[in-house]
């Protein structure tokens, strides 16, 4: 059926009624194009068209004022490997590309208009044609440089205090060598002077009560308190250089040392412990061997102080190259809070004599009741002092 309208208004795309529609032949978009311009134009978000071959076929001002180039028809003009800092990155880029069909937060580094780098996080897709050929290259980016400069200096100050904390922990080990030096040389000094003296004046004691002018009651009941006094002397002497560095450690071992420290922790508090030991230790160097006896020292005294304890148990064994010495009692347990207190400087001192030598020290409750102290330290050749 014909239409009735006039013949001029019968052109194709006329309604009857003589209003064309909007389209490209009346040179005003449709609303929803024109919407959806403005929305591409003012993204924040860069969006770009490309070429497989590399000619820029669209993109938006956001993209352009991130790169540089003020408005997109600068843009346009350019050839896509111009955004790369060589043609290598941009190559690194298609292979990736052709390779995956899509990348999603691809991290990439491109040359801003006057050379500066940018990084950007891009979402590109491959777009082919009917025969699978790739055809367009379609994405977004997004400018990621300031975070990229914060992650870069998050890591130099991280290397900075790794550095520092390597300084910091040679440092503690030169001053635990000296510390372990100089209580050796006071000990030895103690020993040699101060013991021989006592010796000496023992001596003499004996030989004044033995004389005829000491017969008298008064005289010898002085005579026996000297003595007296001096032998207590000569104990609290050997105790204290053997606390400085125990004579055992040095001359028989890190076995014989901790079943004598095991023993004098017993005779000292009253506390029933026990030692499990090896029947043969491998040979340990002289510092890890007072590593290992120092952490002892320190977990005895703790049980002492704090744990209220009946029994205790010290364990060591080697397998494998490692050694495990596990000192265990029967208390009121450690709160998960207090084994890692900053001001518990005793565990802290612990942990550190451990990290020296590459192992790990782990404090906490037993099942049941009671505080556990593990130390898992690898054995060193005999040749070598410590980790570098």
């Amino acid at each position: 059926m014909r239409s009735s309208a006039p013949k001029h208004l019968r052109s194709r795309g006329c309604r009857a009624t003589g209003v064309r529609r909007a389209g490209p032949a009346s040179g005003t978009p449709p609303p929803a194009i024109h919407h959806y311009r403005l929305a591409f134009e003012h993204n924040l978000i860069g969006w770009y068209r490309t070429t497989v071959a590399g000619r820029i076929l669209d993109c938006n001002e956001s993209m352009a004022r991130m790169l540089g180039y003020g408005s997109r028809s600068r843009l346009l003009r350019l050839r896509a490997v111009r955004l790369y800092h060589s043609p290598a990155d941009r190559a690194a880029f298609l292979r990736d590309l052709l390779a995956q069909g899509t990348l999603t937060n691809f991290e990439l580094a491109l040359r801003r208009r006057d050379g500066a780098s940018i990084h950007v996080l891009e979402n590109v897709s491959l777009i082919r044609d009917a025969r699978g050929r790739a055809q367009i290259i379609q994405g977004t980016m997004v400018d990621i440089t300031e975070r990229k400069q914060m992650e870069e200096a998050l890591r130099a100050s991280e290397a900075r205090h790794r550095a520092l904390a390597g300084e910091l922990r040679r440092l503690a080990r030169h001053v635990e060598a000296a510390r372990e030096g100089e209580r050796a040389r006071i000990a030895r000094e103690l020993h040699d002077e101060l013991g021989q003296a006592l010796t000496v004046l023992n001596m003499d004691l004996h030989w004044l009560s033995a004389r005829p002018a000491s017969n008298t009651a008064a005289v010898k009941e002085r005579v026996e308190s000297m003595r007296t006094l001096v032998n207590r002397t000569m104990q609290t002497l050997r105790r204290i250089c053997t606390d400085l560095r125990p004579n055992v450690l040095d001359d028989l071992g890190l076995g014989a040392a901790i079943e004598w420290q095991v023993r004098e922790f017993q005779a000292r508090t009253g506390v029933a412990c026990a030692a499990r030991l090896p029947a043969a230790l491998p040979p340990v160097t002289r510092d890890q061997s007072t590593a290992v006896f120092r952490i002892l020292q320190e977990s005895l005294t703790n049980i002492a102080r704090h744990a209220q304890a009946t029994a205790a148990e010290v364990t060591l064994a080697v397998r494998g190259g490692l050694l495990t010495l596990r000192v265990r009692d029967n208390g009121r347990g450690i709160a998960a809070d207090q084994a890692s207190a900053p001001h518990a400087l005793g565990l802290l001192g612990m942990r550190e004599r451990a990290l020296h030598w590459g192992g790990t020290l782990s404090i906490g409750r037993c099942r049941g009741r009671g505080t556990q102290v593990v130390l898992r330290m690898p054995l060193s050749p005999p040749s070598e002092e410590g980790p570098g």
